[in-house]
């Protein structure tokens, strides 16, 4: 009887991303539940504070479904990069590095523009975005702000995450996978049922590879990555009324990281990569959850209760060469609480209401000591000391090197309450709007504690005056930032949504809605504060050294205050966008059409700090971003099914006046927004052929085409990769309960840039991974 049930669905399965024919929910289903059809392919949707449901959602969605996630080989968040039109999350770094742009909308260093929910439950830093795809029943992209009902950081757009429930899905399964690059992954998930009203699930998974680059330093593979984690989930239907939804999960990283290559603006080449000081990332995270559901014939009332637990410790050789400059290891300690509470209408009338309140906590300890070494003091810190003439200073280090340790407890809490509220028919049938608002506070905390360690400088200065004997002494410089700083946010975010559905596989939608991405605190960058604390500290004692008639030819100025430099301010948009979405051909062929226009304020920039030895972001004035969006998804004929997704965007500065070196600005007005890709282009097909009485139960192939470009990388938008394209592709064979499959990635081997930076005027590459070959064999029973 399973056999039968696995070839029925079997047949009607084929790679889609768009909602487009609904029929009314099987009385089995919840009533808050949508049964949507993909052009064959059923997928079950749901959403705890929605007024609208998916199939006629006014605006921008993208679905992937359990066989598109298997079919493109979407194992990690990062490798849904270009299959939704205008996203991009290149792969760079570690998994602590989790750009996600969209729309021209990112965030490349600390902060995040795009929500991630996993299961209703938000995560609340993407250092923890970059994990194991395992099981999952859907993924959900909602291009555009989101703030209304998703609130801060979610001016980009959502990416919602649900996996299976064991009331939906039942047996084992068991995956082995192996490849290059010493490629293996190993994948066990078991799911039952304990009578009639308890569900449980438990699945673990172990993955490791080689490395891809080589460090030539020392031989080995800079890359080289480990992880592994499990999931535990029950459900319990407690009552016909209540359900409740239990989760724990687990992940642990231990990786190789930060394989970067030094640049030659002029010829275009990348050096191999000579790293000598240790660069890798270890993680652990831990998420638990609760979700209840109390639902009458009038209304549902649900709960998301949320605790998430993120230790790491990242060690970065900083100079990315051969040489001891500096490095820093930086740990960080995170755990936070969240609540939300919903409460929506279930019922067939016109209006729909959603009624919601939402709270969070937390809190983030970071340890981020850095290290000059011996050419560090020499070509860093000596250098810039060489530049005053008078007195003469050498920088020494205890043994070569000096230490600047630094402490940052930079918690964060707030509350919100939203409404919305969908009236259908209005006026005339098939005319809706969806209206709604949510007030969302802040508040943003850091105490620091920065100095330096191990730092001597020895002052000579000849006798300028009778009164004033020569200087030849040594100076301890033991500098030290201590302090609080503290940051209010107070935001109203507004949406307003028409739609019109002129047929029944036809309508079209309008909205406007204001986005947000909270402000907050750099802490890479006080090692660059402290040293210029130091140089103040140092002149002033010099000051007290020499005649009173003569301390006024040492010009020192104080300092910056901390505030000024540490924090950055929120960033706001206006999005505009109109779309159409229409089964052209039915049961054959869907498309969608989306234009938007972004207006955004004070858009937050990553930008080293002026000595080079830190991140920081900073606020770059206004920029826009429009464009357009493209989905066609195809059903061939049976079994043969193809889909096209292609996104542009042109994000550039509106006002923008960038700060040299020396000192001076330079207008960047009409220059694109680095990191954002002009197009993003994604093409698939896919093959599903069954077989009665032969000796294979079912063949199925399948081809995508991947590609993305061009991209600046600065500013000045003086470097760019080109238009570049990926082709992956998987085939295999099933025969009963056992599968075979034979995959490939970047099968034409493509070289590409996947990221690049600048480091005290030397450029940095981190190419895109090659070619990969692998074959897998899973059991299912």
């Amino acid at each position: 009887m399973k056999q039968r049930y696995l070839y029925i669905l079997l047949t009607t399965i084929c790679i889609s991303t768009q909602t487009v024919r609904a029929e009314k929910v099987n009385a089995s289903l919840n009533n808050d539940t949508i049964k949507t059809y993909n052009i064959d392919e059923i997928i079950v949707t749901s959403s705890t504070k929605e007024t609208n449901d998916l199939r006629t959602l006014p605006g921008s969605v993208s679905i992937l479904s359990p066989q598109a996630i298997s079919a493109w080989q979407i194992d990690a968040l990062k490798d849904i990069s270009a299959f939704v039109p205008n996203l991009y999350m290149p792969d760079y770094g570690s998994k602590m590095t989790s750009a996600i742009y969209i729309r021209g909308i990112g965030a490349r260093s600390s902060g995040q523009s795009i929500g991630l929910y996993v299961d209703n439950v938000p995560y609340l830093d993407k250092s923890a975005f970059d994990f194991e795809l395992n099981d999952i029943q859907r993924i959900e992209v909602l291009r555009g702000p989101q703030g209304t009902l998703y609130g801060r950081n979610a001016m980009g757009g959502i990416v919602n995450i649900y996996t299976l429930s064991p009331f939906d899905h039942k047996g084992t399964k068991l995956l082995v996978s192996g490849g290059n690059h010493g490629a293996f992954k190993a994948k066990a998930s078991h799911y039952t049922n304990i009578g009639n009203r308890i569900g449980i699930s438990i699945g673990g998974y172990y993955d490791r590879n080689n490395g891809f680059f080589m460090n030539e330093y020392n031989h080995t593979k800079a890359d080289k990555e480990e992880s592994a984690g499990g999931r535990f989930k029950l459900d319990w239907r407690i009552t016909d009324q209540l359900t409740a939804q239990y989760t724990f999960n687990y992940d642990y990283v231990n990786q190789g990281a930060f394989p970067y290559g030094q640049y030659d603006k002029e010829t275009g080449a990348v050096q191999p990569i000579r790293i000598n000081d240790p660069s890798s990332y270890w993680r652990r995270t831990l998420n638990n959850s609760l979700y209840l559901q109390w639902k009458t014939e009038r209304f549902i009332l649900s709960s998301t209760t949320a605790y998430q637990y993120l230790k790491d410790d990242m060690k970065m050789d900083q100079d990315y060469t051969e040489l001891s400059v500096f490095t820093l290891n930086q740990k960080q300690k995170q755990y936070a609480w969240s609540e939300e509470v919903v409460i929506k209408s279930n019922s067939q009338s016109n209006y729909q209401w959603s009624f919601g309140g939402y709270g969070f906590y937390n809190s983030l300890k970071t340890d981020g000591p850095v290290i000059f070494k011996e050419d560090g003091i020499e070509g860093i810190l000596q250098k810039a000391f060489d530049e005053i003439k008078m007195p003469k200073l050498t920088v020494k280090g205890d043994n070569n090197q000096i230490y600047f340790p630094g402490t940052f407890d930079t918690p964060t809490y707030g509350f919100a309450a939203f409404h919305q509220s969908t009236y259908n028919n209005l006026f005339t049938p098939g005319f809706s709007v969806t209206a709604g608002i949510r007030l969302d506070y802040e508040k943003a905390k850091m105490k620091y504690d920065s100095s330096v360690e191990g730092m001597t400088m020895n002052v000579f200065m000849p006798s300028m005056h009778p009164s004033m004997p020569a200087i030849d002494q040594d100076f301890l410089m033991d500098s030290r930032l201590l302090g609080e700083e503290t940051q209010n946010f107070l935001q109203v975010l507004p949406k307003i949504s028409l739609r019109y559905q002129c047929t029944p596989q036809t309508f079209t939608y309008m909205s406007v809605a204001k986005g947000y991405k909270t402000g907050g605190y750099n802490v890479q960058m006080f090692g660059d504060l402290v040293q210029v604390q130091a140089q103040y500290d140092l002149k002033e004692e010099l000051k007290k050294l020499m005649p009173p008639s003569m301390s006024g030819i040492i010009n020192n100025p104080e300092p910056p205050a901390v505030s000024d430099v540490a924090s950055y301010k929120p960033e706001h948009s206006w999005n505009y966008e109109a779309g159409i979405r229409s089964e052209l051909i039915k049961n054959r062929l869907n498309a969608e059409l989306t234009l938007f226009y972004m207006d955004i304020r004070d858009i937050q920039l990553t930008t080293f700090a002026e000595n080079g030895s830190g991140r920081m972001i900073t606020n770059g004035g206004k920029a826009n971003s429009y464009g357009v969006e493209l989905s066609l998804r195809s059903r061939i004929v049976n079994g043969l099914t193809a889909d096209v997704n292609y996104g542009f965007t042109r994000a550039t500065f509106r006002d923008y006046m960038y700060a040299e070196k020396d000192g001076s600005k330079t207008d960047l007005k009409n220059n694109f927004i680095p990191y954002t890709p002009r197009h993003t282009v994604s093409a698939g097909i896919q093959y599903i052929k069954l077989f009665r009485n032969k000796f294979i139960d079912q063949f199925s192939a399948s081809a995508q085409f991947t590609g993305a470009g061009k991209i600046f990388w600065t500013e000045k938008n003086d470097i760019h990769q080109p238009f570049y394209g990926i082709l992956n592709a998987k085939a295999g064979v099933r025969k009963g309960i056992v599968s075979m499959n034979v995959w490939s990635r970047n099968m034409t081997n493509t070289d590409y840039q996947a990221f690049y930076f600048e480091s005290f005027n030397k450029s940095f590459i981190q190419k895109g991974k090659p070619f990969q070959i692998g074959g897998e064999i899973a059991v299912a029973f």
